[in-house]
């Protein structure tokens, strides 16, 4: 699946300069992007400037350098991907919610899978891009919390804190990297597996928290 960034709205801008800048940015973001997907983990400025088809003097002008570059790629992949993600009803029953879990992040991993691999190699390089995964990775955990509000709230803190720990190791972004990258399972059966595993250890770990509240 390709990784496409949002596009630019210069419905309220006047300045023509302004206007020729943002669709600049836009093109160097989403050429560092397509070429992060085609497999190049250190993708250069002249290698981004030639795919957006823009001067390297531009880059220069809009990224102080090539490693904010890289961090504003991986806000824009990672942007995307949040916004299409699936919202949760808490409402919903136990395992309608965690198959739709299970379904959005299995298709949002695997999405996000070169750009996973090209922030990990780029962590020192790049220490911005290694402080967005470590947030990323936060904010993950906090939505686990939000899908499963409902079992997790009457726990005392102790136990929340165990059982959200198990949620976040089998619906975390490592469990799918293991699936593809270690095992090298194909998407298909890695979306397979880690429904099992996944759906598993969440039914165990939310009975238990049941059990506990009750």
């Amino acid at each position: 699946m390709k990784i496409v960034g949002f596009p630019v709205d210069v419905s309220q801008v006047r300045d023509p300069r302004m206007v020729h800048g943002l669709r600049i940015r836009q093109a160097l973001l989403q050429a560092t992007l397509d070429l992060i997907q085609a497999g190049d983990n250190r993708p250069s400025a002249m290698a981004i400037a030639t795919i957006a088809g823009v001067a390297a003097h531009d880059l220069e002008r809009m990224f102080q350098s090539i490693a904010d570059l890289y961090a504003a790629a991986f806000d824009l992949a990672v942007s995307r991907g949040f916004d299409h993600a699936g919202r949760v009803d808490p409402a919903a029953p136990l395992s309608n919610r965690v198959e739709l879990l299970v379904s959005d992040r299995a298709q949002l991993f695997e999405e996000w899978l070169p750009v996973w691999h090209f922030a990990g190699r780029l962590k020192e390089a790049a220490p911005a891009v290694g402080a967005r995964v470590d947030a990323l990775r936060k904010v993950l955990r906090e939505r686990l919390a939000d899908w499963f509000a409902a079992e997790l709230g009457p726990l005392e803190p102790r136990t929340r804190a165990m059982v959200l720990d198990s949620l976040d190791a089998a619906f975390g972004i490592d469990s799918w990297l293991k699936l593809r990258q270690r095992l090298k399972l194909s998407p298909d059966r890695a979306s397979q597996t880690w429904r099992f595993a996944a759906q598993s250890v969440a039914f165990q770990a939310l009975g238990v928290s049941a059990a506990a509240a009750a």
